[in-house]
């Protein structure tokens, strides 16, 4: 898995190249962990080359929402395939999805 961040005004987009499951899991939070600390900017993360995500990165997401709804700051998960998409509706995590 290979994660690049580039930031513009308003937002950070983290675009994340590979599956998110146990084995990637500890890059994938210590990257978003990281750009979240450093950066007071809404951070949007680009699925777009994202095949796979199982429960490891769902619970990345879940703990770095909590982290930027304090910081009243957004994370919008955007361009995920269908199984992606389904995984975070099964999830309960539509919130996160772009509109």
């Amino acid at each position: 898995m290979e994660i690049e961040v580039n930031e513009y005004d308003e937002v950070i987009t983290v675009t994340v190249i590979g599956d998110i499951d146990l084995y990637t899991s500890k890059d994938f939070k210590n990257t978003l962990f990281e750009v979240s600390q450093t950066r007071d900017k809404n951070i949007e993360i680009d699925f777009s080359r994202v095949d796979f995500m199982d429960s490891a990165g769902i619970g990345v997401l879940i703990s770095l929402y909590k982290i930027q709804k304090t910081r009243g700051k957004k994370l919008v998960i955007s361009k995920a395939n269908a199984d992606v998409i389904n995984f975070v509706k099964l999830s309960n995590l539509t919130y996160l999805l772009e509109a």
